[in-house]
């Protein structure tokens, strides 16, 4: 199949004149020249356009937040319904409270909620709360925490930023407070614990995509050894949130930890971002300094309610990894048929594609040739229905033949 995005990159290019990297998203940035949509114009569904008008069957669901799909009436309707009523105020409007209320009830570790608009900057406010409340300094990192977990060394960074120089611009004073320690390795958490025990204040983990499965005996174990030492278990939901669960990997897990951070997923792509937990670390926000103008914007928590009504109405969770399943058992039964490196690691709803050399690059590459635009962690969204799949299936059967 070939594809023209010549108009794609051209405006592309010419917007890297004044918008620095062309893309304020790292990992957003284009690379494959003349066969990756450099700029995406419209979705609908699990479907997205470019600037030549080229489909692409959509995984990349903009990082994670399209957990519905593009366009979705109820979610619209929410949105435009608040917007002739305003977007933010100099008073809290009641939708904050609403909103709060509605994650109470379906995250377990949820006493207290409060808003901010971006995953990262949720974690930097647990860290603060933690430090606070414990009167520690160091922090143990595991995972991707959003561009914060830069401050340590060694940890896992996604494409966009890996491709960079992540630890520039952080004092080593700062950093020596950061550790970032292994996925499902409770030894070495052990070891960091006997060593600085005394002044750790918090672990924040994220699940590792691949082996997230592993977090059934190491998640609860982990928790366990916090509690042990005084210090704080921080989970990082921002992918698993209303993806594995409602509640995420806590849920899913069925362990405790005392806060947690959530975003992407609970307002199908409306900017949002909530750090919740135990009531008296949530409220010690307010005495440490925690504060944001845009907390309390209406149309994303406008949309963050409608997306929960129509997750627990339309039983979101259950087809989420029932189309994830089906999927890319398929996928990875044709890679093993094909004879190539490559294959799809981890739970159905966030897996990681792996492959030797630079077999992932090729393969994304010819997905793009042919309809599918796809990624190292490929989302399926509400919106993939069986005729999806299977053309979906069709666009890299041809995919995996031009490689």
């Amino acid at each position: 199949m070939n594809r023209d995005a010549s108009t794609s990159w051209a405006r592309y290019r010419e917007s890297t004149d004044y918008l620095a990297q062309g893309s304020s998203t790292s990992s957003k940035v284009p690379t494959i020249e003349g066969i990756e949509p450099a700029q995406i114009v419209r979705g609908r569904g699990c479907r997205v356009w470019d600037a030549d008008g080229n489909e692409y069957i959509d995984f990349r669901n903009a990082l994670g937040p399209i957990t519905l799909g593009y366009g979705v009436p109820e979610v619209n309707a929410a949105i435009a319904g608040q917007l002739d009523n305003g977007i933010i105020f100099g008073h809290p409007h009641p939708l904050e409270g609403e909103v709060a209320r509605l994650l109470v009830e379906c995250i377990p570790c949820a006493e207290r909620v409060r808003f901010l608009k971006t995953g990262g900057e949720a974690v930097a406010a647990c860290i603060k709360i933690a430090r606070n409340a414990t009167g520690r300094n160091r922090i143990l990192q595991c995972g991707y925490n959003g561009w914060i977990n830069t401050l340590s060394l060694g940890g896992f960074q996604p494409v966009g930023i890996a491709a960079s120089q992540p630890h520039n611009g952080i004092p080593p004073a700062v950093s020596a407070l950061h550790e970032s320690l292994p996925w499902a390795d409770i030894e070495a958490w052990k070891a960091a614990f006997a060593e600085h025990g005394d002044d750790i204040a918090a672990a924040v983990v994220a699940c590792n995509y691949a082996e997230m499965e592993k977090g059934r005996e190491f998640l609860p174990a982990l928790r366990q050894l916090t509690q042990e030492h005084g210090a704080l278990l921080i989970m990082d939901e921002i992918v698993t949130g209303f993806r594995l669960a409602m509640g995420g990997a806590q849920e899913y897990f069925e362990f405790v930890p005392d806060m947690a951070v959530f975003g992407k997923g609970m307002a199908n792509g409306m900017p949002i971002g909530a750090y919740v937990g135990r009531a008296d670390l949530i409220e010690s926000a307010r005495s440490i300094g925690i504060s944001t103008t845009f907390g309390g914007e209406t149309l994303s928590l406008a949309a963050c309610k409608a997306v929960i009504g129509f997750y627990r109405e339309n039983g979101v969770i259950a087809h989420l990894w029932a189309t994830g399943t089906r999927l890319w058992e398929e996928v990875n039964g044709r890679f093993e048929r094909a004879g190539c490196s490559l294959r799809l690691r981890g739970l159905a709803v966030c897996p990681n594609l792996q492959g030797e050399g630079d077999a992932v690059a090729r393969f994304m590459k010819a997905c793009y040739g042919n309809g599918v635009s796809f990624y190292h962690v490929p989302y399926v969204n509400y919106s993939h229905g069986e005729e999806d799949v299977e053309e979906t299936l069709t666009r890299i059967d041809r995919a995996i033949s031009a490689m």
